[in-house]
């Protein structure tokens, strides 16, 4: 990619009032649905911190927190076999949006 299209990109992203971390946390939710955090991070998919930093995120696009409201972008499912873990996967609002970005980066060089 080249300066002028990774200045695009920035713009792009920016439009949108989230993080890098959230952006990648979404993309990579976008490739991998149904796989918990600290799956994502071991399988090294998520390396935008640690699976401790990302949760607060995942809260953050998700239901959010009693105190504020989330964004409602992502889906968290308890896990089958380990309630600790959550199974996370693109809200019908996430999945519009990544579609969104992914149609705007297209032909981005």
């Amino acid at each position: 990619m080249t300066l002028k299209g990774l200045i695009k990109l920035t713009g792009i992203l920016q439009a949108q009032p989230l993080t890098i971390i959230q952006w990648q946390i979404l993309l990579v939710v976008a490739e991998n649905p149904g796989e918990t955090i600290t799956d994502l991070v071991n399988d090294g998919k998520l390396i935008c911190g640690t699976p401790s930093d990302i949760a607060v995120s995942v809260k953050r696009l998700g239901e959010g927190r009693h105190d504020r409201p989330g964004l409602g972008l992502l889906k968290k499912q308890q896990h089958e076999d380990d309630g600790r873990y959550f199974r996370l996967s693109l809200s019908p609002k996430g999945k519009k949006l990544v579609d969104k970005l992914k149609q705007q980066i297209k032909n981005v060089k």
